[in-house]
This record gives structure tokens, sequence and C-alpha cells, in this order.
């Protein structure tokens, strides 16, 4: 952003004006492009963003996200964690069903 000139009169401090004008629309353009173009690439950016195996491979480094995913004790743990919670929703999901039918042998029996 220029700084501002020397304002000696009206006729410089609205030439001034313009100009800062005339820059708002310039910054506000490049925004809206910027925003349209995130709005498209959005997912892709994203991928790419955790995806960037090839890119280091060429320089001989893995990502943060690469290292963690080949972490053998980090592995079992979460194979570990996935297995309690997907145990505790079965059982959770057998109870409900239970005293869903239970609820409709009563009421069927009624």
């Amino acid at each position: 952003m220029k700084k501002a000139k020397n304002i000696h009169s009206l006729d410089s401090l609205e030439r001034e004006i313009y100009r800062l004008k005339l820059e708002v629309k310039s910054i506000e353009d490049r925004m809206d492009y910027n925003f349209e173009h995130l709005k498209e690439n959005f997912s892709s950016m994203t991928m790419n963003s955790f995806s960037t195996k090839r890119k280091n491979k060429e320089d001989g480094k893995d990502s943060l996200f690469g290292s963690f995913l080949k972490n053998e004790k980090l592995n079992s743990f979460a194979d570990k964690i996935t297995h309690h919670i997907a145990s505790r929703a079965a059982d959770g999901i057998d109870k409900l069903i239970d005293k869903m039918f239970h609820k409709k042998k009563h009421q069927s029996s009624e």
C-alpha cells in the first residue's frame, strides 16, 4: 500500500481519495477471486496437504502424517482403542434393540 502523498489542497485530497478507492476495489477483487478459488479447490487442497508423499519422497523426507501411520506402537494403540470403542458400541446397540423388542413383546401380549 502506498503511503499518502502530501495533501496541500482540496483537489489533491480528492485525488488521493479516488486513488485509495481504486486500491480498495483492486484488493476486494483479488480477495473475491482468492475466495472463489478456495471454495472451488478446497477438497483437493486439503487432500494435497495430507498426501505430500511424492514431493517428500523426492527430498528423502517423510510427512508427519506418514511417520505417524508407520509407527508400530501408535498403530497398535489405535487398533486397541478402535476395537474397544466398536465393542462398546455393539453392546450398546444390542441393549437398545433388546429394550425395543422387549417393550414391543409386552405391548403385543397385553
